[in-house]
């Protein structure tokens, strides 16, 4: 299956006391560059969350977000500072004997003291115990992301299928006049030799010799059959039922765009240079495409 590396997925699941909420972002990348972002009190989600990543991205860069929402106690219970407490209503009691304040020391007197009334813990781990809460929201997330991935993926593979395909015409249009080029390379070798043939202290045998050379080095048939050989093993690839091919064919555009490079510069036929430089142009599409494939 083809997957695009640019996709989005979110996914929200609801506990007792927690509601997990986590949108999951993709864009291209060499690798598999992953950030993840989960609030402070559950940040050993983290290294779970990467782990079922890693199960279904293998190249892009992913953001991942993780939002919680609290309504309830969440394994917290209130205590009492008491020594602080104490202080405090010895204070009072000081002040009411020795300066004559009236009045008694109230709730609400004793809710305005700061660090009176404490949160801690109780019970188990929150975060271990809402694990299986925000596990579901992300692989609901990164099952939204990969079917948009696919999709697009899909969407890709066709593009790439036409541009590969008028590329196979291109080739098929270039090696059917590897013999002209030939021909024509001969044609005017044989002319110079003629010209130079006529000047003297020259040896036509040594000419003919060395633009027999020459002819050999213009013919551009190796660079046709490698350029088919490379073309059929993107077809190849079409046809694979395996995945994570971007960086395959991305190596053989490179090896494609080689080949019609020295055949272009080899060739001495303007039909020839002009079929090069139209298969370039597509061929530059399909790298632009392909750099988007995981």
């Amino acid at each position: 299956m083809w997957m695009s590396m640019t996709g989005f997925g979110r996914g929200e699941r609801h506990g007792d006391e927690i509601s997990v909420t986590v949108e999951a972002r993709t864009v291209n990348h060499r690798f598999l560059d992953l950030h993840t972002r989960c609030p402070g009190r559950f940040l050993s989600w983290e290294p779970r969350i990467r782990g079922i990543v890693r199960e279904s991205v293998r190249r892009g860069k992913v953001d991942l977000h993780v939002n919680v929402r609290e309504w309830g106690k969440l394994g917290a219970g209130l205590l009492v500072n008491d020594e602080l407490l104490c202080s405090f209503l010895a204070e009072a009691k000081r002040i009411r004997e020795e300066h004559g304040v009236g009045g008694e020391v109230t709730l609400r007197d004793l809710l305005s003291v700061p660090d009176l009334f404490q949160t801690a813990p109780v019970g188990g781990d929150p975060a271990e115990l809402l694990w299986p809460v925000a596990e579901g929201a992300v692989r609901d997330a990164l099952g939204m992301l990969g079917r948009a991935r696919a999709e697009e993926g899909d969407r890709m593979k066709q593009v790439l299928q036409e541009s590969v395909a008028r590329l196979e015409l291109l080739a098929g249009e270039i090696r059917s006049l590897t013999v002209e080029n030939k021909e024509q390379a001969a044609a005017r070798f044989r002319e110079r030799i003629a010209a130079l043939a006529a000047d003297a202290g020259v040896d036509p045998v040594r000419l003919h010799q060395e633009a027999a050379i020459l002819l050999d080095r213009l013919d551009i048939t190796e660079e046709c059959d490698r350029l088919a050989s490379h073309l059929a093993a993107v077809d190849a690839l079409f046809r694979s039922p395996g995945d994570a091919v971007g960086k395959r064919i991305d190596f053989l555009v490179q090896e494609i765009f080689r080949e019609l490079n020295t055949a272009g510069n080899k060739s001495a036929h303007a039909g020839v240079s002009a079929l090069v430089v139209t298969a370039k142009t597509e061929l530059e599409k399909i790298r632009e495409q392909i750099q988007n494939v995981e």
